[in-house]
């Protein structure tokens, strides 16, 4: 329809009412809806919101014109409601026309004997930019991108070959792409140099801002600086090491329980790692626990020291050689993410060996009893078969709802003796 064309005379051919002839759709006559340009509006505006449009815009790509198929009434839909297709089409053919068109239409012939012959829209086509952005009403955002292209490409070629690939990630950042831009430079240029993150003088940027676009500054890095990032850091949980920059130290406490003293006169220090792994204990006992009072509480023990594990920082320890050839007890919460501590402590020391993280001792205090908020539910290979025993217990609720006992709410009578135990 052109809006309809040639065919019979709706009145004669359809019989159709003055009411019939008011609908403006498929949708009024209860029929499926036939298209109108909200739909090719939200066709295209999947492909906008998968960045197609945008990259091979910035991309300087030959646009490709878009065919957006329609649903038109069918040859009975016609005969039926001849005014309510005439509408249909006019509508189309009003959006698709005028000074500046929203689209072209392609049309195809339906109709029959009772209508005749009669050109209906069956599909839209965007056949050059501009018509889309009008359509989805972004030629903002598209001026916005194309800045941020500019800018990119006066920093480095390489960002602006990111910022055309991921243009909507871009535009997420329009408001300070500058200094992302500048902040990512000055990091290109310091890989590797070992310097602290704290030393950057980008106007306007900080350590906080590094933060809190670390995972946008590392995929502009990845392409700034290709080879150089340590693939096995994460860019989000290890910013610094994963780009050779220095981070704070990994620091661990670590506490006499013979009262010899541990690191230079001391018998309870703060250490860092790194030096920790050159200076080789004496103690051939080494006991892990996870809670600072206990740690503070526990019982003298000779030949042995403590290390207080806090947690998953417990796994500083794997950094630690010497530790290989020591005799190691862990001792963590009766829950299921203690067993997972457990779990990836002996993926570093194969050999470890845990006490108090048992059955019996988890039963003998429902009493003490507190909820987990986030139990785990990973799957757990280097576990023994009781403490898999236990991690099962824990996981799937069969003595309660995500239950746990906290280390420092074990008996201390029961710590003493284990201790005693293990190394008697």
């Amino acid at each position: 329809m052109t809006p309809p064309s040639q065919g019979a005379s709706p009145a004669k051919s359809t019989g159709a009412s003055p009411k019939t002839r008011g609908r403006t759709s498929g949708r009024a006559s209860g029929r499926l809806a036939w298209s109108t340009t909200d739909d090719v509006r939200a066709a295209l505006r999947r492909r906008w919101d998968r960045g197609e449009l945008l990259r091979a815009h910035l991309d300087k790509e030959v646009w490709e014109p878009i065919r957006v198929p329609l649903k038109a009434p069918t040859a009975r839909e016609l005969a039926s409601d001849f005014g309510a297709v005439q509408d249909w089409a006019a509508q189309l053919h009003r959006d698709a026309g005028g000074a500046r068109p929203g689209f072209r239409l392609e049309s195809r012939n339906v109709g029959g004997r009772l209508v005749g012959t009669n050109a209906l829209p069956v599909a839209a086509w965007i056949d050059e930019p501009a018509q889309a952005w009008r359509l989805l009403r972004v030629a903002g955002e598209v001026s916005t991108a194309e800045g941020l292209y500019a800018v990119s490409l006066a920093a480095d070629p390489a960002i602006a070959t990111w910022v055309a690939e991921h243009p909507l990630r871009a535009l997420a950042h329009a408001a300070l792409w500058r200094e992302v831009t500048a902040t990512a430079l000055w990091l290109r240029d310091k890989v590797g140099t070992a310097a602290y993150l704290r030393e950057i003088d980008v106007p306007g940027v900080d350590t906080k801002f590094i933060e809190g676009h670390r995972t946008l500054l590392a995929e502009l890095l990845d392409v700034l600086a290709l080879g150089v990032a340590d693939e096995s850091r994460s860019a989000s949980k290890d910013f610094a090491r994963r780009y050779g920059f220095s981070d704070k130290p990994a620091m661990t406490r670590v506490r006499s329980l013979d009262g010899r003293p541990v690191v230079g006169g001391f018998t309870d220090a703060v250490v860092r790692v790194d030096e920790l792994a050159r200076l080789e204990l004496a103690a051939r006992r080494v006991l892990v626990v996870e809670n600072e009072i206990t740690f503070l509480a526990l019982p003298p023990v000779p030949d042995a020291v403590a290390f207080f594990g806090a947690g998953f920082d417990v796994l500083r320890l794997g950094r630690l050689p010497w530790l290989r050839d020591r005799d190691v007890v862990y001792w963590g919460d009766l829950d299921t993410h203690g067993f997972v501590i457990l779990d990836r402590l002996r993926g570093q020391l194969p050999e470890v060996r845990s006490i108090l993280m048992d059955l019996d001792t988890l039963t003998a205090h429902a009493s003490q009893w507190t909820i987990d908020p986030s139990p785990s539910r990973a799957t757990l290979e280097r576990l023994t078969a009781p403490e898999s025993e236990v991690y099962r217990t824990l996981r799937d609720h069969e003595l309660g709802t995500s239950i746990r006992l906290e280390q420092e709410r074990v008996t201390f009578d029961r710590v003493v003796a284990a201790i005693d135990g293990v190394w008697s």
